[in-house]
């Protein structure tokens, strides 16, 4: 009897092991934000959780390469996730766009007040295509920032304007202003602005700290242009392996965690804007004539991507309904 209890011992061991899975996530957010501190220790509760059944290892800094390039990977198993931003959805799931449309939103209390009837939308829409969306993130608003002022659509016709590789959106939006736009991966955009190759960018301020942008910028253009939107997915097929129990403790971990990048992506904005301009950034402030014009360029913008079945047409009137209900109620 004494004998055979290594060997149960070992078979309890290899049991256990076969058992564990291990969700290899890659992402563009640097290591050492704030992003990364809170997905690290969700990864920590999630093994905690589970008593090492589930592991999570991040890839941060884009060494897996672009958003592009993750979904790839994840098609041929070679990780199991992503946290991409949502621009990179654009083929697999239309509703991914839905709050991605220029001038849509007016603040962030206007994206919150739609969220909770829209984001289901979003999870179902990427279910049926093989993923499970385990947090929608808000990346806040992208504004223009450039080495000249920007004021009017004519202003940005001669800049050398960066959009993200297979944005969609952004590649229609600029070109209905007349602007031919480059598109590069996230990763070339900082030496391109060394090199002069682009000279424009439209980021949200806590990001063009984070990769230095704002380091090759004089001027932010004080408008929103769009509301950025970030999502962690898994590839169905590898979330199945895991038991039903630890998939609802998965799911759970990170619902907590998003909750609370979204607080603090708040935090961090709001300081973000503070730093550019105690560095030297200065906002351009537009008259409502210029605001005027510029909604009047994205409304031709919204209709073409319409034509071009970038998003789901009637499931944004619904949206664009809601929050005019929800401005006349205030």
């Amino acid at each position: 009897m004494k004998l055979l209890t290594p060997v149960l011992l070992v078979l309890s061991l290899l049991a256990t092991s076969a058992q564990a899975a291990t969700l290899k996530i890659a992402t563009l957010a640097p290591d050492g934000t704030s992003w990364m501190k809170l997905f690290r220790e969700a990864a920590a509760e999630i093994k905690t959780e589970t008593e090492g059944r589930v592991n999570v290892k991040y890839f941060p800094g884009g060494v897996q390469g672009s958003d592009k390039s993750v979904l790839r990977k994840m098609q041929i198993r070679q990780l199991q996730g992503g946290a991409v931003a949502s621009g990179a959805f654009a083929q697999i799931a239309s509703s991914t766009q839905l709050y991605s449309l220029p001038f849509t939103f007016r603040n962030l209390e206007e994206v919150r007040a739609i969220r909770e009837e829209f984001d289901p939308y979003i999870i179902q829409d990427l279910a049926k295509n093989g993923y499970v969306v385990l947090g929608i993130s808000e990346g806040g608003f992208a504004y223009l920032m450039s080495n000249k002022a920007i004021r009017t659509s004519s202003d940005v016709q001669d800049r050398k304007v960066w959009v993200p590789e297979g944005d969609m959106i952004s590649q229609t939006t600029f070109e209905n202003g007349g602007v031919s736009p480059i598109a590069l991966p996230v990763s070339d955009v900082y030496t391109s602005l060394q090199t002069g190759l682009i000279d424009t960018v439209a980021v949200n301020p806590s990001t063009s700290i984070a990769l230095q942008w704002h380091t090759k910028l004089d001027y932010a253009t004080d408008y929103p242009l769009v509301f950025l939107i970030g999502m962690m997915v898994v590839d169905d097929s590898a979330f199945k392996k895991i038991s039903t129990a630890d998939q609802a403790t998965v799911k759970r971990v990170m619902a907590a965690t998003f909750a609370k990048m979204d607080a603090q992506n708040e935090i961090d904005e709001a300081g973000a804007r503070q730093a550019l301009a105690q560095n030297g950034i200065e906002f351009v402030e537009l008259t409502e004539a210029d605001k005027t014009a510029w909604q009047a360029l994205a409304k031709g913008a919204v209709a073409a991507l319409a034509d071009k079945n970038v998003y789901p047409v009637d499931l944004y009137k619904k949206l664009q309904q809601r929050l005019i209900e929800l401005r006349q109620a205030k």
